[in-house]
């Protein structure tokens, strides 16, 4: 009985005392509490909740007690509908004002950041992209991704990426082992080379950063420090688009089929 009645809205110290006052009918507070087996001053408080929820009344007894008695169990009905109606007014209400709440969410752009360690974290992450709306554009260190463990799962992302038709730029560091990575560039998957001599001294960024929707993505694949950055935020991932156009129009195109790793 207290689950079901609590699943209709009502606190336990109430459901307590309605039950208690449906047992023992027409009672005074020290009786009613007793029954209920809380404290008095708690009674007084929650019989006044009651009285709002209208499933109890009080009257005048002898001298100066009042006495309160339970409503018919059918005014609960009344109550949930009258919850029922109250919650409809909320959803009214936060529809209404919802568009303003978004205008000043998109200005505000505040950033959301969700950091990612290990195996899992880092593939759920990638797999959470593959929701993306727009095209992936992507800077990828190649022998960061070079692991046995991490292999069968890129291959599967990057078909599981094409069947969804998601677009992607790669621009990748010029390795010997990068000539083994791509396939023909295509409608969905287009690729780029940076040489070392454009990177002033770097020689190694072991990682990919993905960038999409208003998402940056920052991936670290390797051991021990393996882990998974996803920034959220409009503004970042616009400037982040505008610095990886500049980089792909100085990038290598690739025109050659060269055979995929086995």
């Amino acid at each position: 009985m207290l689950e079901e009645l609590k699943n209709l809205g009502l606190e336990e110290s109430e459901i307590k005392v309605y039950l208690a006052l449906l047992e023992l009918g027409p009672s005074t507070v020290t009786e009613i509490t007793k029954k209920a087996r809380i404290k008095r001053t708690l009674g007084y408080h929650v019989l006044e909740k009651l009285g709002w929820h209208g499933l109890v009344d009080q009257a005048s007894g002898t001298g100066k007690k009042i006495i309160y008695t339970a409503e018919h169990p059918q005014r609960l009905l009344q109550f949930v509908k009258n919850k029922k109606h109250q919650w409809e007014n909320k959803v009214k209400n936060i529809e209404e004002y919802l568009p303003n709440l978004v205008s000043l969410y998109k200005i505000a752009d505040k950033p959301t950041i969700r950091y990612q360690k290990g195996d899992e974290g880092l593939k759920n992450i990638y797999i959470e992209n593959l929701e993306a709306k727009t095209e992936i554009l992507s800077i990828l260190d190649v022998d960061a991704w070079d692991q046995p463990d991490l292999r069968q799962f890129g291959k599967w992302y990057i078909r599981e990426r094409v069947k969804r038709k998601i677009p992607e730029r790669i621009l990748m560091l010029e390795r010997q082992s990068v000539h083994s990575y791509y396939n023909e560039p295509s409608r969905l998957t287009n690729y780029k080379w940076v040489n070392f001599s454009q990177l002033a001294g770097l020689s190694d960024l072991g990682g990919e950063i993905n960038i999409y929707d208003n998402k940056v993505l920052i991936a670290m694949p390797k051991k021990p420090n393996r882990m998974s950055i996803l920034i959220e935020s409009e503004i970042l991932a616009n400037l982040m688009r505008a610095m990886y156009e500049l980089a792909w129009n100085v990038g290598k195109p690739v025109t050659k089929k060269r055979k995929t790793k086995k």
